[in-house]
């Protein structure tokens, strides 16, 4: 694996939505899920791309939930999108919108998808292919569907007009019953192509677009893109996979088998990628809590035992001794000599 295809936790919050609109349990989704379960009071950090489908595609299957996916994508509100929904909120129309998630969508939300524009003589395609993932035998597609669809929506949602893709391609195979999906009404449905695409007529997107919030001034708006770019998925695949075990330190597992689990690998295959790169996940996962612990420790108002726990070690003595063996002093000399400016 060269890569490790992240997205960031707030491309769920649709999906939950969703579950409680329906009284559907999220305790129900995150069974057999690798997902933390206090990861989404932290919307900006990121999940693995297959974590995130996966949970999708089994949860669909297990509770025989048609078209899952797509229904889900349905409730997507812009601010669900943190950030990288108020950059698409300052798009000038609906061509610069296209051409800002084809920008910033890879870099900066999620580092799997694959997009871009094509156009013919009065249309525009919306081209989007993300990895195609298979796990135990279930050939469910509901995550694929669900990433696709809020783009989909985030599209409808900022154009603020009622529009209808004229045509609509399906990576895989024919889903009976889609076609009788209020959404896909007016558009023409095909199947069996290589990747997934809407067809926008170029009329709708050269007209103006509506604020409904207030604009932002130049500076405030290179400030949120920076913003943005500074907490982009890495694209290198141990700094990716540093990121997982931080967000799995949010009520999730941080145990080797758990983490390579998350991202379609074996454990044995993930000590051996790490190996290919001179590193161990021991070792990794020393990096992980060493920057946090240190992070942390200039914050007084967390104490030494607080800081422990929430980097999952089972008792303090034991964060005091890898500390020291890091560093050579306790984290309470570390923070003392950090208090008198040493």
């Amino acid at each position: 694996m060269t890569n490790l295809p992240l997205v960031r936790v707030n491309s769920l919050l649709p999906l939950l939505k969703f579950f409680k609109e329906n009284s559907i349990s999220l305790d129900d989704f995150l069974h057999k899920s690798t997902i933390p379960e206090n990861i989404f009071s932290q919307p900006e950090k990121l999940l693995s791309l297959y974590q995130v489908f996966n949970s999708i595609d089994s949860f669909a299957y297990r509770q025989g939930i048609d078209f899952l996916g797509i229904l889900a994508s349905e409730k997507l509100e812009i601010e669900h999108l943190g950030l990288f929904g108020k950059v698409l909120r300052q798009s000038l129309t609906g061509y610069d919108l296209l051409r800002t998630i084809v920008t910033l969508l890879k870099k900066t939300y999620s580092s799997g998808v694959k997009v871009w524009l094509t156009e013919d003589d009065d249309r525009i395609w919306f081209n989007h292919q993300y990895p195609n993932f298979s796990y135990n035998g279930n050939k469910q597609k509901q995550g694929n569907y669900y990433a696709f669809f809020l783009h989909f929506r985030a599209l409808k949602t900022i154009l603020n007009f009622d529009w209808y893709p004229t045509d609509l391609y399906f990576r895989g195979e024919t889903v009976k019953g889609l076609s009788d999906l209020g959404l896909f009404s007016q558009s023409r449905l095909h199947f069996n192509k290589s990747y997934n695409s809407i067809a926008i007529s170029k009329n709708l997107l050269y007209l103006p677009l509506k604020k409904e919030s207030e604009n932002i001034n130049h500076n405030e708006e290179q400030n949120l893109y920076e913003q943005l770019i500074s907490t982009s998925p890495p694209v290198d695949f141990s700094k990716a996979l540093q990121q997982l075990i931080r967000s799995q330190l949010f009520g999730g597992s941080i145990k080797i088998e758990t983490i390579a689990d998350s991202i379609g690998m074996s454990s044995r295959s993930l000590q051996r990628c790490l190996g290919d790169r001179d590193l161990s996940y021991s070792r990794l996962l020393d990096q992980v809590r060493f920057q946090l612990a240190v992070q942390w420790l200039q914050d007084n108002s967390i104490s030494v035992s607080e800081i422990a726990f929430e980097l999952q070690y089972n008792e303090i003595n034991s964060f005091r001794r890898s500390f020291k063996r890091w560093t050579g002093v306790t984290p309470s000399e570390y923070r003392n000599r950090l208090y008198r400016g040493e």
